[in-house]
């Protein structure tokens, strides 16, 4: 699975019923003389760094969900006092309350790490949603979980487009 680039538009063409490779026609550019935008080798790479921050991120959500139980033990086990100042009550809720935010925030992230993978596999990753333009290298470096360019990011076109 190979993605190429030249100038005018993604032309989805089948190879095998599982594998697509996403080909960007150009009329003036012979099918041999295509410029691979992402070869097996960079996929390979960048497939790498999302298993590690996903690895990452299962861990870390192994560590908010052990702390929120910690959290949600130490409340129910201080039954001994009568009395809770108000200011404690407050302060746990809303280290609760964080720890389930942060909690949130990391499966969405493992959300989007998997469906990076999906694009690897379907042939589709490096290719932005919204403007169907190559994805900076620089960028997938940066993030590479994203499904949209720096153009289609600058102008906000990932903000309108379904996520």
């Amino acid at each position: 699975m190979v993605i190429y680039s030249t100038e005018t538009g993604i032309l989805p063409r089948a190879t095998n019923p599982v594998i697509m490779d996403i080909v960007i026609e150009n009329p003036t550019q012979s099918k041999e003389k295509r410029t691979p935008l992402l070869n097996q080798a960079e996929l390979n790479r960048y497939k790498e760094i999302i298993l590690q921050k996903r690895a990452d991120a299962v861990e870390e959500m192994g560590y908010l969900e052990a702390g929120l139980r910690d959290m949600r033990d130490a409340d129910s086990g201080d039954v001994s006092s009568t009395m809770h100042h108000m200011a404690d009550v407050a302060s746990d809720a809303q280290g609760i309350a964080m720890k389930y935010r942060l909690i949130q925030r990391t499966r969405a992230f493992i959300s989007q790490l998997d469906r990076a993978l999906e694009r690897i596999e379907n042939g589709t990753y490096g290719i932005c949603r919204v403007t169907g333009k190559p994805i900076e290298k620089e960028r997938l470096e940066f993030a590479p979980h994203t499904r949209y360019s720096m153009e289609a990011k600058l102008k906000g076109l990932d903000k309108n487009f379904g996520r």
